[in-house]
C-alpha cells in the first residue's frame, strides 16, 4: 500500500513537509529544529505579514525568548536562502511593524512513496538514487559526530558540576556608543518601537517652551514634531504593536492621557484623549495585551502613584500594584518582554527596593532592599534586568541574583534609560550633570528681581532670620550632601554636616547653633557646638516638618503615630518629646496662636494651642520640596504642578491673598522667605541639553 507525502517548493528548494527537511538539489539542507519550525509557520501563514507577538505564540509555544532570538532565527533563515540582500529580498521579506512573510513561489508537489518498507520487496537502486543515497549518508555522517561531540562535552559539564565545579559565565559589556542626536534641548523620557527604528521622546528646544512629543527616525535620521500644544507631555510609551503613541501630561492636580495615532500623516488632529483631570499620572508600560497598558496613577490629593491597568478598547482601569505603607513610592515601573511580569522600584524610609510582580499569580518577590539609591529599571530580556543610578548601569540577572557594572555613569549625565528590544539600550545624556543655577531673590513690593551670585554646586538656600549677607544652603556635590553658610559677599562656604542621604535643610536657630534638617524621612536636628545629631523621629515614621519655637527652646514638628498625624515638640535641653496637637501635620507659629495645615494641606489658624481652629480656605503644598512660612503674620507657600510653580501670599490680619507664578524649573518651588515676609529667594534652573544615545551590549 502507498500514499501521498506532501513537499512543497520554496524557490529553488524542496521542503518536506511531513519529515521535516530542507532540500537544494536533492541535497538535504542542515536546519535547527525551531528555525525549521519558523519556515514552516513562515510557510503555512504564506500570502500574509506574520508579527513577532504571533511568532512567539505560535513558535515559541515551549519556552520564553526574546524578539532579538525571533529575529535571530529569521536572519539564520535568510543565511540558508542566501537571501543577504533585505531591501530586495527573494524569500522572506520584513515589514516594520507588520512583520515577516514568504513571498518566494511556492506550490505542492506530489510523489509516491512506500507505506512501509517491511511490505515491499527491496528493489535494487537506480544509478541516481544510490548516488543520492551516498551524498545523503556524506553529509549526515559529520552531523552524527556532532551530536555525539555536543552528548559528550555535555555529559563532562554535569559531571564537573556534580564535582563542585562551575564553567565561567561570560559577562556583557558595552561593544558601541553611538550618538542618535546633538545634545539640543530638554529631553525628559524616551520609548522605543520593537523594531528599533523610532524613538519617541519628550522635551522642549527652549525655557520658555512647553514640553511635547517627538519621534526620531533612526534609519532616515530625522526628528518629527508631533504635538505643539500640549501644556507638559512627560512619559510617553509605544502601543498597539507601534502603530500608536500614548503620553502622559504630567500635571498635579489635572493631568491627561492621550493617544496619537501614528497611521495618520496628522496624529495630533486624530489624537484621542483617554484619561483627564486626574492627580497625577505618571509612567506609561505595555500591558498584558496589545489593547492594554499599565498607568503609574493617583486619583485624589492624599492618594500615592499606583499600578493600573487600562484597556485601550473598553478605557476600563483595574489597580494591579498598591503602595503598602504611608512612605512608601513606586518610583520606576517596567513590563517583562513576555509580558507577564512587572519590576517595580520602589523608595521606603531612606531604602531602595526592587520588587518583581507575576501578574497571572500576583505573588511578589523581593529582589534587591538596601541602601542604594536607583533612577530607573528596564529589562534586557526576559532573565536580566539593567538599573540606572547615579554611578553606573548595572545589569541584573534573576537567575543568578547577581549584579555587576556594565556602563560608566560617571557624573551622572545619563538622565534615564530604555531598552532598544535588541540587548541594548536607549539613553537620554545630559550635556551635563546639572544645568546652570541661579538663585533669583524677588520682592513681593514688585520691586526688579536680583540674582544672587553663587557656586554651582549649592541646591539650595535660606535667608538667615539675622542679616541678608549669610545664606544658609545645602550643597550637592561629588554624591555628598552637606549642610552650611555662605557668605553673599566673600562667597566663603562653612560646612557643618555632611552625609551620603538625602538631605532637605528646613531651619536654624536664631544663634546659630542648631539646623533642622530631614535626613531622608527621619527629621534630625544638629548640634553646632557639639557637632551631634539629634534624630526626633524613627526611620519608620512619616514625618512632615518642623520649625524652632520660643527663642529656640523648642521645635515643633509633625510626625504620623499610629496612622494619625500630630504635633510634637521637642525639648532642645532635655532632649524629650512631647505631645503638642492632635490632628495636624505641620505648624508654624504666629504673634498670637498658630497657624496649622491638617492632614491634605488646609491652613487654619489657632488663637492658642487648646483653641478652637479658624479655617482659613487655602492648603499648602505638601511635596518634599515645597516649603511654607509664616513671618509677621503673613503666611506664604509654594505649590507646583510641573508646569508652573506658584508663590501664595496670605495676609492673616487682612486676609487678603494673591499669587506669583512663572515656570517649575524657572521659580523651583523650595523657596525661603525673609523675617519681613517682604522678599523671597528661588532657585531658577535654566534648560540642560541633552541627547539621545544607542549603548549596545555584547
Amino acid at each position: 500500500m502507498r500514499k501521498d507525502i506532501m513537499r512543497a517548493s520554496l524557490g529553488e528548494f524542496v521542503l518536506d513537509l511531513e519529515q521535516r527537511l530542507l532540500f537544494l538539489n536533492d541535497e538535504e539542507i542542515a536546519i535547527e529544529p525551531k528555525v525549521m519550525e519558523l519556515l514552516l509557520y513562515l510557510h503555512q501563514c504564506r500570502g500574509r505579514y506574520v508579527t513577532i507577538e504571533e511568532l512567539h505564540e505560535q513558535v515559541w509555544t515551549d519556552r520564553i525568548v526574546t524578539d532579538t532570538a525571533v529575529r535571530g532565527s529569521v536572519k539564520k533563515l535568510r543565511v540558508i536562502f542566501k537571501d543577504d540582500d533585505i531591501s530586495s529580498p527573494s524569500y522572506i521579506k520584513s515589514v516594520p511593524k507588520r512583520g515577516y512573510k514568504l513571498i518566494c513561489e511556492s506550490s505542492p508537489i506530489v510523489e509516491g512513496a512506500p507505506e512501509s518498507f517491511t511490505d515491499l520487496e527491496p528493489a535494487p537502486p537506480s544509478t541516481t538514487q544510490s548516488s543520492l543515497k551516498k551524498e545523503q549518508y556524506k553529509y549526515r555522517k559529520p552531523l552524527i559526530y556532532f551530536a555525539l561531540l555536543v552528548m559528550l562535552l555535555v555529559g563532562s559539564a554535569v559531571f564537573l558540576t556534580h564535582q563542585g565545579l562551575h564553567f565561567p559565565s561570560a559577562q556583557v559589556t558595552v561593544s558601541s556608543v553611538d550618538s542618535l542626536t546633538e545634545f539640543k534641548g530638554e529631553k525628559t523620557s524616551i520609548a522605543v518601537s520593537r523594531d528599533g527604528r523610532y524613538i519617541a521622546f519628550t522635551g522642549r528646544a527652549v525655557k520658555s517652551e512647553h514640553s511635547q512629543v517627538y519621534l526620531y527616525d533612526k534609519l532616515e535620521k530625522t526628528t518629527r514634531q508631533l504635538t505643539t500644544q500640549e501644556p507638559h507631555a512627560m512619559f510617553v510609551r509605544f502601543a498597539q504593536n507601534d502603530k500608536a503613541l500614548i503620553f502622559s501630561n504630567t500635571l498635579t492636580g489635572n493631568s491627561s492621557l492621550k493617544l496619537l495615532p501614528l497611521t495618520v500623516s496628522d496624529p495630533e488632529s486624530a489624537m484621542v484623549t483617554l484619561l483627564e483631570g486626574r492627580y497625577l499620572i505618571g509612567e506609561i508600560q505595555l500591558g498584558r495585551t496589545s489593547s492594554e497598558i499599565i498607568v503609574q496613577l493617583a486619583n485624589q490629593p492624599q492618594s500615592k502613584l499606583m499600578l493600573y491597568a487600562i484597556d485601550l478598547e473598553g478605557y476600563q482601569e483595574t489597580r494591579l500594584v498598591a503602595v503598602s505603607q504611608s512612605d512608601e513610592f513606586i518610583v520606576s515601573v517596567s513590563t517583562s518582554p513576555d509580558r507577564t511580569r512587572l519590576v517595580t522600584l520602589n523608595l521606603q524610609a531612606g531604602r531602595t527596593q526592587l520588587v518583581l510582580h507575576d501578574l497571572a499569580t500576583k505573588q511578589e518577590t523581593r529582589l534587591i532592599d538596601d541602601t542604594t539609591p536607583l533612577k530607573k529599571v528596564v529589562w534586557r530580556n526576559d532573565n536580566e534586568l539593567l538599573l540606572l543610578n547615579n554611578s553606573s548601569i548595572r545589569l541584573y540577572n534573576l537567575k543568578t541574583q547577581k549584579e555587576y557594572e556594565v556602563y560608566d555613569n560617571r557624573g551622572a549625565l545619563i538622565k534615564t534609560i530604555e531598552s532598544d528590544h535588541q540587548g541594548g539600550l536607549v539613553v537620554i545624556k545630559k550635556s551635563q550633570e546639572r544645568a546652570e543655577r541661579l538663585y533669583i531673590e524677588r520682592s513681593f513690593s514688585g520691586a526688579v528681581s536680583k540674582v544672587i551670585d553663587t557656586r554651582p554646586e549649592i541646591a539650595s538656600m535660606m535667608y538667615d532670620s539675622q542679616g541678608d549677607e549669610l545664606k544658609w544652603v545645602r550643597i550637592l556635590k561629588d554624591d555628598l550632601n552637606s549642610l552650611g553658610s555662605f557668605n553673599v559677599k566673600t562667597k566663603h562656604i562653612d560646612i557643618y554636616y555632611q552625609s551620603e542621604n538625602r538631605l532637605e535643610f528646613l531651619d536654624v536657630s536664631k544663634d546659630h547653633k542648631w539646623m533642622l534638617f530631614k535626613e531622608n524621612y527621619r527629621l534630625a536636628v544638629y548640634s553646632v557646638e557639639q557637632q551631634k545629631v539629634h534624630y526626633l523621629t524613627a526611620s519608620f515614621n512619616s514625618s512632615s516638618d518642623g520649625v524652632f519655637y520660643q527663642d529656640d527652646q523648642y521645635i515643633l514638628y509633625g510626625v504620623q503615630v499610629g496612622g494619625k498625624w500630630e504635633i510634637q515638640r521637642y525639648n532642645l535641653s532635655t532632649e524629650i518629646s512631647e505631645v503638642f496637637l492632635t490632628g495636624y501635620r505641620s505648624i508654624r507659629p504666629a504673634s498670637n496662636g498658630y497657624v496649622v495645615a491638617g492632614e491634605s494641606g488646609e491652613l487654619a489658624y489657632l488663637d492658642s494651642h487648646l483653641g478652637v481652629a479658624q479655617a482659613l480656605s487655602h492648603r499648602i503644598g505638601l511635596e518634599p520640596i515645597t516649603r511654607w512660612h509664616v513671618k509677621d503674620d503673613r503666611i506664604v507657600w509654594s505649590t507646583y504642578d510641573h508646569l508652573k510653580s506658584y508663590i501664595h501670599h496670605f495676609d492673616l490680619n487682612k486676609r487678603h491673598y494673591h499669587v506669583t507664578e512663572d515656570f517649575f524649573l524657572s521659580l523651583y518651588p523650595r523657596i525661603s522667605v525673609d523675617r519681613n515676609a517682604a522678599r523671597v529667594v528661588y532657585l531658577s534652573v535654566q534648560i540642560n541639553d541633552a541627547a539621545l544615545q544607542q549603548v549596545s551590549f555584547e
